[in-house]
């Protein structure tokens, strides 16, 4: 009788229908998470890079702006050096800066003031994938005496 036990034993021999399909329900379970999880990774270090990129591009136009002689921060001057920024390649393909610039003393409540401060606000706008970003930083630009 033991005979015969072992020669049934050593005829069962593979896998059988069941055991595929449920290898490869697991297997299809933690491929699609291991997808979800490298894809999310990818889209946050990438809009992180952006991100940074763009606080970049700001700083680098904020300080070319505070380089200049303060008679000549006004809109048409900043807008020629942002071009050269551009061109240049300081300030990327698919980054949009929009500067703007506005002089303390002549906003409401202020004039009669001395001309000493002028408002700087940088806007920056890019896209991360079909979702458009904006970044903006306001700084104070100081006539240096």
């Amino acid at each position: 009788m033991k005979l015969v036990t072992l020669k049934k034993i050593k005829q069962n021999k593979g896998f059988t229908t069941a055991d595929i399909i449920i290898a490869i329900a697991i297997i299809m379970v933690f491929v699609g998470t291991m997808t979800t999880v490298f894809y999310n990774y990818y889209i946050t270090t990438t809009s992180r890079n952006r991100n940074a990129m763009a606080t970049n591009c700001i700083i680098d136009i904020i300080e070319k702006i505070k380089q200049m002689d303060y008679a000549n921060v006004d809109a048409a001057t900043i807008d020629l050096e942002v071009e050269k920024m551009k061109k240049n390649g300081i300030i990327p393909n698919g980054y949009k800066p929009k500067v703007t610039v506005q002089s303390y003393n002549k906003m409401p409540g202020n004039t009669g003031k001395q001309d000493v401060i002028k408002i700087l606000t940088v806007k920056l706008e890019y896209v991360i994938g079909n979702k458009n970003e904006k970044l903006e930083i306001s700084t104070l630009v100081e006539k240096r005496k």
